[in-house]
């Protein structure tokens, strides 16, 4: 019997150990939410011309909205940090859409809307 609740206390120990806010390494900081993954993962061309408008930019998770099975890329860059250089004013903030066509995303469209949309 001693030896089952020592495996019992051990397994209920992972699973706390498992949880996201431990895995994590508890509170989640505000710097976590600006992963360069966000940036890394996009297509070859979208990224290129991200780091060209912002060489050191930080994204949300957000930026990037994939649709139609990936071939569609939106980026919203009210959710792109480039530190002093803003891409909102008052018309909006900069929008982009990127199709993917023979295996390459070309930019098909360039706007300013309302933050979020």
């Amino acid at each position: 019997m001693h030896h089952a609740s020592r495996c019992l206390m051990a397994f209920a120990a992972l699973l706390l150990l498992s949880t996201p806010s431990f895995a994590k390494g508890g509170n989640m900081r505000s710097d976590d939410r600006y992963d360069p993954q966000h940036i890394e993962n996009l297509p070859t061309e979208v990224r290129a011309q991200v780091l060209q408008l912002c060489p050191m930019p930080k994204a949300l998770h957000e930026f990037a909205s994939y649709t139609d099975h990936l071939r569609k890329v939106v980026l919203h860059f009210e959710r792109l940090y480039c530190g002093e250089k803003p891409f909102c004013g008052p018309s909006g903030c900069l929008h982009q859409t990127w199709v993917s066509s023979g295996g390459h995303y070309r930019l098909i469209e360039s706007h300013y809307a309302p933050e979020g949309n």
